[in-house]
């Protein structure tokens, strides 16, 4: 037998995986912190894969996590190399680590139930859960005969285990035969929803409809085909990514979307590099799906393409522009510009009145702004004023746990309106248009003073886009 030396045994070994599609690779992929970091994912995927029965779902999720690692947790529009921090890296590595471990904590958690009477409908079945509440329970049957199935389910609602955040949860058994089998369940921060049986007439598949928290509403299904050798878990997210290098140059698919499970398909609609993520203006597309290696695959794409939306930007300065509600309450929001500035994010004042049929004021707030780092939105903070020469607009007090009021402007561009997430300046274009519909809600709940002294007043202001206008 021949001994290789430990150092050609380590040059024949594969490279383990690192931050390679990054334009400072050699330095990241030499820091041992990272490489431990990753050792530790790869940890906690390998005992997740043995009690989770979603191995398609711990498959899309690992693929997800390597290319995260590959392109240092650095994201551009067109995937090109940037270049990534190693402190961030190592922190995002322990984030996934975090999550990889809480889906393992609840798949172990898992009990087999005693029976699908009463007690069924009243006992969570994922330990783990806290706080846990079935919401609803029940059982499905579909299925021609050779392959007819009875499916029990649960669905409920709790916290996540340790961390007080909300969780929605799902779960099934074949209950078939002599002893209940677990086929399969999905969780979420998001919304989930009760358990759908598909008989297609040629195969019987579980679909569990779930989607995540936040504005995205990205899918946390699950999905499972019946085989000759019981259930089998199908990936439903892997697709997402060969679309995206089949859709034309500057469109995309932001959120999640629906599947038609008769058939495998999913319409949805594209959005614009330049759309406001609420607002798509691409068109649709839809998609057939069939299944590879138990993932869906596109099988077919149609894309209908709309036209490009022409709007003109406003064309005055941002001083200049005011902002009407569309209903007849004589609502109307400007900017003004203070002596000394409000805060460090913006150099402006919003002033919101109202007024009535003879042009009296009824109130007046004013308010400066507030943007946060990364993703984020700008909010309304509110002041006392516009103070003066040798005092800027004080902050008022705010309650605790008091919610944010957001503030949303869009620009006019050839192709739409774009989302403008920065506070406005002096210097910045006048919004075409504005979005404030946390401070209806305020104005209603919250009401303003009574001059007379008595309780708040509410005041029902629209939640509706209101336009600019220039001053003559």
């Amino acid at each position: 037998m021949i001994l290789l030396p430990a150092l050609l045994l380590a040059a024949l070994s594969p490279a383990a995986p690192c931050p390679d599609r990054t334009l400072n690779a050699q330095a990241l992929c030499a820091n041992r912190e990272i490489a431990k970091g990753w050792s530790d994912v790869e940890t906690a995927f390998a005992a997740w894969q043995k009690v989770d029965p979603r191995k398609a779902v711990i498959a899309e999720r690992h693929d997800e996590a390597l290319a995260d690692l590959r392109r240092g947790f650095e994201y551009s529009e067109d995937d090109s190399p940037q270049t990534a921090n190693a402190d961030m890296i190592i922190e995002s590595l322990g984030y996934v680590k975090s999550e990889i471990e809480g889906l393992t904590r609840l798949a172990a958690s898992i009990r087999t139930p005693a029976g699908f009477g009463p007690e069924f409908a009243r006992t969570c079945q994922i330990g783990a859960v806290e706080n846990c509440v079935v919401e609803s329970a029940g059982v499905l049957n579909a299925g021609e005969e050779g392959r007819r199935r009875s499916v029990a389910w649960q669905y409920m609602s709790g916290l996540e285990p340790g961390g007080g955040i909300p969780l929605r949860a799902a779960i099934a058994w074949d209950i078939t035969g002599a002893a209940p089998q677990l086929i399969g369940f999905t969780t979420t921060e998001g919304e989930a929803s009760t358990p759908l049986l598909i008989d297609d007439g040629e195969k019987l598949m579980l679909h569990m409809p779930a989607r995540t928290a936040g504005t995205g509403e990205g899918n946390a299904d699950t999905l499972y085909l019946l085989r000759g050798d019981g259930w089998a878990n199908i990936g439903m997210n892997g697709w997402k990514e060969e679309l995206r290098t089949r859709l034309p140059k500057g469109l995309g698919l932001w959120k999640g979307v629906e599947y038609s499970l008769y058939g495998i398909s999913s319409s949805f609609s594209l959005w614009r590099d330049t759309d406001a993520n609420c607002c798509p203006t691409a068109g649709d597309a839809y998609a057939s799906f069939k299944i590879v290696n138990d993932r869906l695959s596109i099988d077919t794409l149609e894309i209908n393409p709309a036209a490009a939306v022409q709007v003109k930007p406003l064309s005055c300065p941002i001083l200049k522009a005011s902002y009407h509600s569309p209903w007849p309450t004589r609502f109307s929001l400007h900017f003004e510009k203070p002596a000394l500035p409000p805060s460090a994010q913006s150099d402006l004042v919003a002033v919101l009145e109202q007024k009535d049929e003879d042009d009296k004021l009824i109130f007046r707030k004013y308010f400066t702004f507030a943007g946060s780092n990364g993703f984020g939105s700008t909010t309304l903070i509110p002041v006392d004023g516009l103070g003066d020469a040798q005092n800027p607009p004080q902050m008022l007090p705010q309650e605790d746990g008091e919610e944010e009021l957001y503030f949303h402007a869009f620009i006019g561009e050839p192709n739409g309106l774009k989302y403008v997430a920065e506070p406005p300046m002096e210097d910045s274009p006048a919004p075409l248009g504005v979005f404030m519909p946390d401070l209806a809600h305020s104005l209603w709940y919250d009401g303003i003073p009574d001059p007379k002294g008595g309780p708040p007043i509410r005041v029902e202001m629209p939640r509706d886009m209101w336009m600019g206008v220039c001053a003559e």
